[in-house]
C-alpha cells in the first residue's frame, strides 16, 4: 500500500497548490456565497415541498 500512499499524498499536495493559487487570484465575494446559499435554501424547501407531488404539464414547460 505504500505506493498507493505516495501516489495519494503526491495528488493531495497538488489540490493544495492549486486551491492555494486558484484562491490568491480570485477575489472572494462574499455577498454572491450569501446569494447562493439563499437560493440553495429556497430551491431544497420546494423540493421538500413537492415530494411526492407531480406538477402540471404547463408548469413543466416554464
Amino acid at each position: 500500500m505504500g505506493l498507493v500512499d505516495e501516489i495519494r499524498d503526491r495528488r493531495d499536495s497538488w489540490s493544495r497548490r492549486l486551491e492555494e493559487q486558484r484562491a490568491s487570484q480570485e477575489p472572494y465575494d462574499h455577498e454572491f456565497e450569501k446569494q447562493n446559499a439563499l437560493r440553495i435554501e429556497e430551491e431544497i424547501k420546494k423540493n421538500r415541498e413537492m415530494v411526492g407531488k407531480f406538477p402540471l404539464l404547463e408548469e413543466q414547460s416554464k
